[in-house]
């Protein structure tokens, strides 16, 4: 072994050039930390209860104004977050919309960086400073002050002028007012000044608007408050369960006279623009006839108790009583009785962030993150994702094609913990590219043949369910080759809105994921030949994705397809085919090789292989080690470890079995994964080690760390040079 001394003394000056290129790669990390803040629009989160994501959970604070205890988060968050809903709120959907993670409470001692923006709501606060003081929630005065104490870390990690163009292209987005009414009693209403009450709670948030714009910030969205009087909350107190017309008179004397401040505040404040969403008439709407909105409750909330279960004692914990807890809360335009369900909170985000002159003016918030940019601009921020292949990555495609139910999961129970209406997926909800687009920062990536996308800035879903790598393999499904052909299709389009050099970038930069194999060797089993083959049309794909400039592949590696439970159940002793669990591994091993050969023949290729065969056996084999009660069984089938994919009911036999909680389960029905073992496969492919994804894992394609580091170092040796 040579040391550096004696390196040193063989060459004096190689130690001086070594030193130079670390200083140089570090001076390139330090820069790509701050160039990636850059990359998105931040969005800071303000209010109460309807966007507080938990930071209640680290006040003293009364429970009446926390929900980190169950049920509230329990169609998604495990354990509670904290959030007043049973999922996500408003501004969660609206972040994942603009691309961004979700928003942390700004008081979670597990979050030192907010390099997506802050949310610092609390659940009771209001714009008055007095307004439930004595429950020392964070009122909007005390917001205001902690964004003060961001911007200050923010000038000192990044210096004036990124924070300064971070501020300026910030979206800030408010839910204020409520509490200030709601906290009125009826003594106080009937001798109250309604127009003098209302212009000091609009007053005060003029002020907070005054205070970030001099900060840099130009971009406000607010909702009007709801017709506070018909709450099922209110509704409770009052004679017949009427609405409280008091309440609601004072609501409208607010949003009239707050939709006419802001307007005054676009001619005082230069470059001030915002997004006034009408959540008033939005709520109303569904309170009156859920059904046309696709709910079965308007009038009631999914958890309480009393009339209309309107007394707010979900969970237990605020010394109210007993509660009682509805069977489906999807179903409920309210979760609690004043708030509303992740249902409700997903279409609001929608008007808010897309709706047209009617619901939200003069701008939506889709409008105000895009800011002056075109489109064009916009595509180039994110790192586009590309989805190919089969049902455990189809979102939705097959069904706008003539397929059989076979190969379509657009009823229920598919998608029952997520989507409502169901979207196609095989699961109960999210499948792996859900999450890694979560993960990467991005939308769920839409299928490409839905006909409400016709703009696919973040990437598009090809895939298929049914779909093999050869032609003949079930052909009344999309082949991977009709999926290629759909890309190139976008491809063109991307170059005619986007121009080439654009278009080559998002290419470039993109990640293009696969799941395919599986049903070429379902349809032909037993026939070893076919790997090869196989392999063969597999590569022809990924060669043409490189020829139109991709160059970042992920896929995994097959299913155990010999321990599936529909092979399992016909076989003697319930045991694994093991000839067929041996042409999956000639497969994966193949595959393996082949993308080895592909790197050393393709400039700047990359490509990340994730074991999911091992993943899947694991749990099968032990699946309390991961978290879940069953691995052997199907949540949702017929028969034999419901092995029969009768799901639903729309497929031969009609009859069915549903298990209580799909996430006990490691698969939903007899092949396809359920959201729970969906999260944690992709977990592992996101930023698993070398041996659960390799050679790299997808965080690092998403990144694209090798290439920056490739790129450097050889410009670095030119230099020592």
């Amino acid at each position: 072994m040579i040391s550096f001394r004696h390196m040193a003394v063989a060459n004096s000056d190689l130690g001086f050039r070594l030193v130079v290129l670390c200083l140089f790669l570090l001076l390139i990390g330090c820069e790509s930390s701050q160039r990636h803040f850059n990359k998105h629009v931040a969005l800071f989160i303000f209010g109460d209860s309807l966007f507080d994501p938990g930071n209640n959970n680290y006040i003293n604070i009364d429970p009446g104004f926390q929900a980190n205890f169950w049920p509230y988060g329990e169609s998604y968050f495990n354990p509670p977050s904290g959030r007043f809903s049973n999922g996500r709120l408003i501004s969660d959907f609206i972040a994942e919309y603009a691309g961004l993670p979700l928003i942390p409470a700004y008081l979670d001692p597990h979050y030192n960086e907010f390099l997506y923006g802050a949310n610092f709501a609390s659940g009771g606060a209001g714009a008055l400073v007095e307004t439930n003081t004595k429950n020392f929630v964070l009122d909007l005065k005390t917001q205001l002050q902690y964004f003060s104490d961001l911007e200050k870390r923010y000038r000192k990690d990044l210096g004036d002028v990124k924070t300064e163009q971070l501020l300026s292209d910030a979206v800030y987005l408010f839910s204020c007012g409520c509490n200030d009414y709601l906290v009125l009693t009826s003594n106080n209403l009937s001798n109250l000044h309604y127009e003098e009450y209302v212009g000091t709670v609009i007053g005060n948030l003029t002020n907070v608007f005054k205070g970030i714009y001099e900060k840099g910030g130009r971009k406000i969205g607010i909702g009007t408050i709801p017709q506070l009087g018909c709450l099922p909350y209110v509704r409770a107190q009052q004679p017949g369960n009427t609405c409280n017309q008091e309440l609601n008179t004072i609501s409208s004397l607010h949003n009239r006279a707050f939709s006419k401040k802001l307007q005054e505040l676009t001619q005082q404040f230069e470059g001030f623009m915002f997004a006034n969403y009408d959540h008033s008439t939005a709520l109303s709407e569904r309170m009156k006839n859920p059904s046309k909105y696709g709910f079965k409750v308007g009038d009631s909330s999914c958890c309480g108790s009393g009339p209309l279960r309107g007394i707010y004692s979900c969970g237990g914990k605020r010394g109210l009583g007993e509660f009682e807890l509805c069977d489906n809360p999807d179903g409920y335009v309210f979760f609690d009785a004043p708030h509303p369900s992740e249902a409700a909170c997903r279409q609001f985000a929608e008007l808010f962030w897309n709706g047209d002159s009617k619901v939200t003016s003069p701008y939506n918030l889709k409008s105000l993150f895009h800011g002056s940019e075109s489109s064009q601009g916009h595509v180039n921020k994110h790192v586009a994702l590309f989805i190919f292949g089969d049902s455990l990555f189809d979102p939705g495609n097959n069904n706008y094609i003539n397929t059989t139910t076979d190969l379509q999961a657009n009823f229920w129970p598919y998608g029952e913990s997520y989507f409502n209406p169901p979207s196609g997926r095989f699961s109960d909800g999210r499948i792996i590219p859900d999450f890694i687009a979560e993960f990467a920062g991005l939308p769920l990536i839409p299928a490409y043949l839905d006909p409400h996308n016709n703009e696919f800035l973040y990437g598009a879903n090809f895939a298929s369910a049914g779909a093999g790598v050869l032609n003949e393999t079930l052909p009344s499904s999309i082949t991977l080759k009709t999926q290629l052909q759909y890309f190139t299709d976008l491809v063109k389009q991307y170059r005619k809105n986007l121009g080439d050099v654009k278009a080559e970038q998002l290419l470039s930069d993109a990640v293009y994921l696969f799941s395919c194999g599986s049903n070429d060797y379902q349809s032909n089993l037993y026939q070893e030949e076919y790997v090869g083959m196989v392999i063969g049309n597999l590569t022809q794909v990924f060669k043409a994705i490189h020829e139109k400039g991709g160059r970042k592949i992920g896929i995994n590696m097959l299913t155990p397809l010999g321990c599936l439970l529909p092979i399992r159940a016909t076989r003697p002793g319930n045991s694994c085919d093991e000839k067929l669990n041996i042409i999956s591994s000639l497969h994966d091993n193949a595959l393996s090789k082949k993308l080895q050969d592909l790197t050393q023949q393709w400039e700047g290729f990359m490509y990340s292989t994730f074991e999911l065969q091992t993943e899947i056996t694991n749990r099968m084999k032990n699946p309390s080690k991961y978290g879940l009660k069953v691995g052997n069984s199907a949540c949702c089938g017929i028969g034999p470890f419901r092995a029969i994919n009768s799901c639903g009911g729309k497929r031969e036999p009609r009859e069915f079995e549903l298990c209580d909680n799909p996430y006990d389960y490691l698969l939903f029905d007899p092949f396809h994964p359920t959201e729970a073992a969906n999260l944690q496969f992709a977990k592992l492919y996101w930023e698993g080690d070398s041996k659960v994804a390799s050679p790299y894992n997808l965080k690092s394609l998403f990144q694209g760390m090798h290439n920056d580091i490739v790129q450097h170092t050889n410009l670095a040796a030119r230099f020592m040079d």
